[in-house]
């Protein structure tokens, strides 16, 4: 570790109440809409950051 700061948070991006954990359970969505996710977790953090990367650039 070098002690770099390689990441910087805009305070603007900050919840107005900001929390350690968030946890979600979609199996509601899933009885009552028939829902089911289209990708899993990994493609889905793939996505978000393929999309950051195209907007920054």
């Amino acid at each position: 570790a070098t002690g770099k700061v390689v990441v910087r948070v805009n305070p603007k991006f900050y919840r107005p109440a900001e929390v350690d954990l968030l946890i979600g359970n979609p199996q509601k969505a899933a009885d009552i809409l028939n829902w089911r996710p289209s990708c899993n977790l990994e493609e889905l953090c793939n996505m978000m950051v393929q999309a950051d990367l195209t907007r920054n650039t």
